[in-house]
């Protein structure tokens, strides 16, 4: 792969990731509403149950013989319990921390990658890359403002679903090496709604019909968001993409203002703004890349 194909392909990825941060931002909106009225147990089952129901659905349609082939099925199920962590893990932060608050403290998650990925893969950023990563991590926490009133023990959640999310994106791109989007979205479903239904039984509730149609909907977006990571990581590695992801915030954000009457006050603008230039500076510097050659 020659450096203009490779840069373009870079570009490819960023945009699916970029798409993948408003799904996210979308699920999680819905995920707080669904929260208020239902256990979490409970709307983590449905959501990982509607998520295996569609993807079957999508593979079957495919009619290969080797469609739900994967020679690394141990890979899925490490996949499927960090996945676990990162769900369960910010929709319990969730019951107490605002939704810009908590999406924002995920986004240590992008630290970690960028850290980790040249131990595992091997693959180094570069000054830039870093540079946008340490200033996307002083935006979230000029966001998070840690020696105001709001911060709480109940923040420690969503920091422990910035490290399993962190695991669970390096463990997508091992995955897919191998294995195709699909496959990927299957079986993380399979394992996540395995394991999830061994609780379950101890928090079942009854969805009204309005809860059931957002049910289906957050599983809906659940699979959208998961099949474009896999996708993602096919033209581009975890450094590359890691600080795009901060872009949910300012999403996280807008649904806050409009779903849940919370306004970020100015110093959480500027921690925005701030996490906006750190993945933009990597957008410019591979579209300036394709645009030259």
């Amino acid at each position: 792969m020659n450096a203009s194909t490779r840069s373009h392909s870079h570009v490819i990825g960023m945009w699916l990731m970029v798409g993948v941060t408003f799904i996210f931002a979308s699920h999680d909106a819905l995920s707080k509403t669904l929260i208020l009225a239902l256990p979490v147990i409970f709307v983590a089952w449905a959501r990982y149950l509607i998520h295996t129901l569609l993807v079957t659905s999508v593979i079957l349609r495919e009619k290969r013989k080797d469609a739900f082939h994967t020679t690394r099925p141990w890979l899925h199920l490490l996949r499927a319990v960090f996945l676990l962590g990162d769900s369960l893990t910010f929709l319990f932060g969730l019951t107490h921390v605002p939704l810009a608050e908590s999406t924002a403290l995920v986004f240590l998650a992008p630290a970690f990658v960028t850290i980790l990925s040249p131990l595992l893969f091997g693959i180094r950023a570069d000054r830039l890359q870093w540079l946008s990563v340490v200033i996307g991590f002083v935006g979230v926490l000029v966001v998070i403002n840690p020696g105001g009133d709001g911060f709480s023990l109940w923040m420690l959640f969503p920091l422990a679903c910035a490290f399993c999310f962190a695991v669970y994106q390096m463990l997508t791109q091992l995955a897919g090496e191998l294995d195709s989007p699909s496959v990927c979205s299957f079986y993380v479903g399979v394992f996540s709604t395995a394991l999830l239904s061994l609780a379950v039984p101890f928090f079942w509730a009854a969805p009204s019909p309005s809860q059931w149609l957002m049910l289906l909907v957050l599983g809906s977006l659940g699979l959208s968001a998961h099949f474009l990571i896999a996708k993602s990581y096919r033209y581009a590695s975890s450094s590359v993409l890691a600080p795009l992801g901060y872009l949910q915030i300012v999403f996280a954000t807008g649904y806050g203002v409009v779903f849940f009457d919370s306004y970020p006050g100015l110093s959480s603008a500027f921690g925005m703004a701030l996490i906006c230039v750190s993945g933009l500076l990597v957008y410019a510097k591979r579209t300036s890349a394709v645009v030259t050659n």
